[in-house]
């Protein structure tokens, strides 16, 4: 009964992605700048030799446009969910469901979804501007790509999934699109610097830690491995992602699940005591 539950709320919250045109809206930008990104990857592959041959930078530039794209996704979450509150048809979303926390899951799972096709379509669109870009030179190998943009997928699904619940935890549109973009465009930033200046061992070592540090540590984590070697990719992925003594890929996609499970829990509290009539 539980279970047939979540499937109708979930392909209600489906429907609604599709009768607007707000996740294609927001696709889109994230789609133009893969494309610049990787056809500039794609030219300096061919452009810089290596030792050996030349250097797959479009893994490195795929990890980037990947990265921003969990911008994106989590733009979509907020928007998507805390519209609601501001169109007021937050009381009709919760009459689907007995409980507000079950609606919220099934947000958060739609929302997901949209930000694992974030990613999906933005990896496309960037290994076929690459390849345009680099006319083969140097093309990275099918696996890492693969292992790249299925790790880009999973931040962007986490992004789009704690944007939800981050819409439901402040419940105004305006208010937690501004909040999540200043802390991931630049408070994570000023928190990292903070860290990272600090005399103390352990306060730098916090900075992969911090949710957007987390995603960018798992997507540059592959590529790290590839252009640096594993014997200096902690210090490629330092540098890239500003951190310090970062975990591995899949320990920065466990710190992301944390960090998002925590705000839906979060928004289940406050979201299940206010008032929507």
């Amino acid at each position: 009964m539980g279970g047939g539950l979540m499937v109708r709320l979930l392909r209600a919250e489906l429907r609604k992605v599709l009768s607007t045109k707000l996740w294609w809206a927001l696709l889109a930008p994230a789609v133009l700048l893969s494309i610049i990104i990787n056809v500039f990857g794609g030219l300096f592959t061919a452009a810089i030799p290596a030792e050996d041959g030349r250097l797959p930078l479009l893994l490195g530039s795929l990890a980037y446009a990947l990265g921003l794209t969990g911008v994106f996704a989590a733009c979509y979450g907020v928007v998507a969910t805390a519209g609601e509150f501001r169109h007021r048809t937050i009381t009709t979303t919760y009459l689907l469901g007995p409980r507000r926390g079950q609606v919220q899951l099934a947000t958060m799972a739609s929302c997901a979804a949209v930000g694992a096709v974030y990613g999906a379509v933005v990896a496309v669109f960037g290994v076929l501007a690459g390849l345009a870009g680099d006319a083969g030179t140097a093309f990275p190998g099918g696996a890492e790509l693969l292992a790249v943009s299925f790790i880009g997928m999973a931040v962007a699904a986490l992004w789009a999934a704690l944007g939800s619940a981050l819409g439901v935890l402040i419940g105004n549109q305006v208010g937690g699109l501004v909040g999540i973009l200043v802390y991931l465009l630049l408070g994570e930033l000023l928190i990292s610097g903070l860290l990272n200046s600090s005399d103390s061992d352990t306060l730098p070592r916090l900075t992969p830690y911090l949710p957007g540090n987390a995603g960018d540590v798992a997507i540059y984590d592959i590529p790290a491995h590839v252009l640096g070697g594993d014997e200096i990719a902690d210090t490629v992925v330092e540098g890239l992602a500003g951190v310090t003594d970062p975990p591995p890929w899949w320990g920065a996609l466990l710190v992301l699940v944390v960090w998002t499970a925590a705000v839906a829990a979060t928004g289940w509290v406050v979201g299940g005591r206010r008032d929507v009539t």
